[in-house]
C-alpha cells in the first residue's frame, strides 16, 4: 500500500516543482499539500474507502486549484504591468484537472451504481468544459442500460 501512495505522490513532483518556480506556492505550501495528498491516498488505499473519503480529496483539490488559479492571474498581472509577456501553459495548469478526475473515476469504479456520485462528475465536468462530459455520459448509459436489461431478464 506504501509503495502505490509512495508512486503516486512521485508523479507529482514535476507539477509541485512548476507550481514552485513559477512563485505560485512557496516551498512551506508545497510541503502541506504533499501532506494532505499523502493524507487522502493513504484514506483512498484503505481495505473499503469510503465515499466520503472520495469526496474530500475532490473538495480539497478543486480548492486548491481555485487557489492556484486566482494566484496565476494575480502574478500574470504583475508580468502584464512590468511589460513581460503572459504566462505560457505548463503542467501545473492541466494537473489539478487531471487528477481529479482520476479521483472521480476510481470512486466510480468502487461505486459504480451511486447516482449522485455520477451526477457530481458530470456537473465537473460541464463547469470545467473539458471534452469529457460525453465519455462519462455513454459510460452511465451503458453501465445503467445493461442493469437495466439485466433486470429485465430476469423478471421474464
Amino acid at each position: 500500500m506504501a509503495d502505490v501512495v509512495q508512486y503516486r505522490l512521485e508523479r507529482m513532483v514535476d507539477e509541485l516543482d512548476d507550481l514552485e518556480q513559477r512563485g505560485l506556492f512557496s516551498r512551506r505550501e508545497i510541503a502541506e499539500i504533499v501532506k494532505q495528498r499523502r493524507k487522502f491516498e493513504y484514506r483512498l488505499k484503505r481495505p473499503s474507502p469510503l465515499k466520503e473519503d472520495f469526496l474530500a480529496y475532490v473538495e480539497y483539490e478543486t480548492q486548491l486549484d481555485a487557489l492556484r488559479r486566482l494566484r496565476k492571474k494575480s502574478v500574470a498581472r504583475e508580468l502584464m504591468k512590468q511589460g513581460n509577456k503572459k504566462l505560457k501553459k505548463s503542467k501545473s495548469d492541466f494537473a489539478g484537472l487531471l487528477r481529479i478526475m482520476d479521483i472521480y473515476e476510481l470512486a466510480l469504479k468502487r461505486y459504480k451504481g451511486d447516482i449522485d456520485l455520477w451526477f457530481r462528475y458530470l456537473e465537473f465536468c460541464r463547469l470545467r468544459k473539458n471534452g469529457r462530459m460525453k465519455k462519462v455520459c455513454y459510460s452511465i448509459l451503458h453501465l445503467f442500460s445493461l442493469h437495466f436489461l439485466s433486470c429485465m431478464t430476469v423478471s421474464i
